[in-house]
C-alpha cells in the first residue's frame, strides 16, 4: 500500500495563499480592533456621564449656579466598574456641567495614560468615535478645561475629589462652547456651493447674520475666519448696537465699563519703572519677532468673549489678528504696507495683537498701511475679531 505526502511545491503553495489571506486580513483585523477600541471608549465616556447625572440629580454637590461651568473629574463618579479607557487609565477626564435653571447638560473632555482621549469639550450626545485622537498630553487636557466655558457662562469651578471642595478658575478663558441647539449649523452660511472643506482664502461666511473671511483655509478640522468690519466697542454706541459689527465704525476706545486706565486702550494695567504704560508682554521686543500680547487680562477682552457668545455656535478660539497672520496674507513689513494682501484685510483701520516695542501696537489702516500707533493714540483705531470654528 503506497502512502503520499505533500510535495513541495504543493506545501510551498499552500504557505503562498496562507500568506496571502494574512496580508488580506490583518488590516481588517486591526481596524476592527481599532474600532472596538474607540467605540468602548465613547461608551465608557457615557457610563460615566451617566453616573455623574445620578450624583447631581442627587443635588449633593450643589450645582445649581446658571453663571458658573462646572467640571468634575472622572475620578470622583463611583460606577459599579472601575471604569477606564480600553487603551489606559485615564489621567485627565471630565465631566462638563451646566445648569440652565431647569435641568443639566453634560459634556466630556479626556485624556488617557496613552495619549488617547477627546481634547474639545464635547456636549454628550455629540460624542462620536471619530473625535478620539492619539498623542494628548493630560496638561493640554487641564488647561483647556481652565480656559473654556459653556454657553453664556461667567465663571469656571473644578471639582477637588479629595474634599469635594469646588475650586474657581478666575483667569484665562480662551473658548466659549455654546449650550446645545438644533439648529446652530443653520447658523453657519458658506458661499453657495461650498462648505467648511472647500472655502479659499478671501470667502465670505456669514454667522449668525455677521460677516466673516477666511484667512485661513481647512487645516485639522479649524477654519480660521476675521470679521469683516469692527466692532462697536466705543462710548458712540449703546444698547444692543455694543458688540455688533458696524462699518461705520473706525473705531473708539472702549467705554468706561471696560476702559482701565490712562493710555490704556488694549492691554492690561502694566506699568514700567518710569511710570509709562506698556502692554503686557514676555520676552522682548525684537523686530520681527513681534510679540503677541493680547490676553484675558485686556479690557476688549470682554467685548470679544461677548462676540463669541452672540454668534451662538461652538466656537474653538477668539482673538485679535497676530502680526505673523498678517505677513502670510501678503502685509510686508519692509514696505510698511498691505497692498498685496486682499482688500477685505484692509477694510477698516484696527490693531493688531502685537507690541511693536514698548510703548506701539501694529496696526492695519483702512488704507492699506501696515505700521504702528502709539498706545496713547487710541481713538484711531477698532478690533475686529479673529475666530476659529
Amino acid at each position: 500500500m503506497n502512502k503520499k505526502g505533500f510535495t513541495l511545491i504543493e506545501l510551498l503553495a499552500v504557505i503562498i495563499i496562507l500568506g496571502i489571506l494574512m496580508i488580506i486580513a490583518i488590516p481588517s483585523v486591526t481596524k476592527y480592533i481599532s474600532d472596538s477600541r474607540k467605540s468602548a471608549y465613547i461608551d465608557t465616556a457615557k457610563e460615566i456621564i451617566g453616573g455623574t447625572r445620578n450624583i447631581v440629580n442627587e443635588g449633593k454637590l450643589g450645582m445649581y449656579d446658571t453663571s458658573v461651568t462646572y467640571y468634575i473629574p472622572s475620578s470622583y463618579i463611583q460606577t459599579e466598574n472601575a471604569l477606564k479607557s480600553p487603551y489606559g487609565e485615564f489621567t485627565e477626564a471630565y465631566i462638563g456641567v451646566i445648569y440652565n435653571g431647569t435641568g443639566y447638560k453634560y459634556y466630556w473632555i479626556s485624556s488617557d495614560d496613552t495619549g488617547q482621549g477627546i481634547d474639545i469639550v464635547t456636549p454628550y450626545d455629540n460624542l462620536d468615535s471619530d473625535l478620539i485622537k492619539s498623542d494628548l498630553n493630560p496638561i493640554d487636557i487641564l488647561y483647556t478645561i481652565e480656559h473654556t466655558v459653556i454657553g453664556n457662562r461667567d465663571k469656571i469651578l473644578v471639582l477637588d475629589p479629595s474634599t469635594e471642595i469646588w475650586h474657581e478658575v478666575t483667569e484665562g478663558i480662551l473658548s466659549i462652547i455654546p449650550e446645545e441647539t438644533n439648529d446652530s449649523a443653520s447658523l453657519i452660511v458658506y458661499p453657495n456651493g461650498k462648505d467648511k472643506s472647500s472655502v479659499v482664502i478671501g470667502d465670505l461666511v456669514k454667522i449668525n447674520n455677521e460677516d466673516f473671511f477666511v484667512i485661513k483655509e481647512l487645516e485639522n478640522d479649524k477654519l480660521t475666519l476675521i470679521s469683516h468690519y469692527n466692532l462697536n466697542v466705543g462710548n458712540s454706541t449703546s444698547g444692543n448696537d455694543i458688540g455688533k459689527q458696524n462699518s461705520n465704525v473706525i473705531g473708539w476706545n472702549p467705554n468706561s465699563n471696560y476702559y482701565y486706565g490712562t493710555g490704556e486702550f488694549a492691554y492690561s494695567n502694566y506699568w514700567d519703572n518710569n511710570g509709562s504704560i506698556k502692554p503686557k508682554y514676555s520676552g522682548s521686543y525684537v523686530s520681527p519677532n513681534y510679540p503677541y500680547v493680547y490676553n484675558n487680562e485686556s479690557c476688549l477682552y470682554s467685548f470679544l468673549i461677548n462676540y463669541a457668545s452672540l454668534l451662538n455656535i461652538p466656537i474653538k478660539e477668539i482673538r485679535l489678528l497676530k502680526y505673523s497672520e498678517a505677513i502670510s496674507l501678503g502685509c510686508s513689513q519692509n514696505s510698511e504696507s498691505c497692498s498685496s494682501a486682499p482688500n477685505f484685510l484692509y477694510s477698516t483701520s484696527f490693531w493688531l495683537g502685537n507690541a511693536v516695542s514698548s510703548n506701539k501696537i501694529a496696526i492695519i489702516t483702512s488704507t492699506g498701511d501696515f505700521s504702528s500707533v502709539l498706545i496713547e493714540n487710541r481713538f484711531a483705531f477698532g478690533i475686529r475679531p479673529v475666530i476659529v470654528i
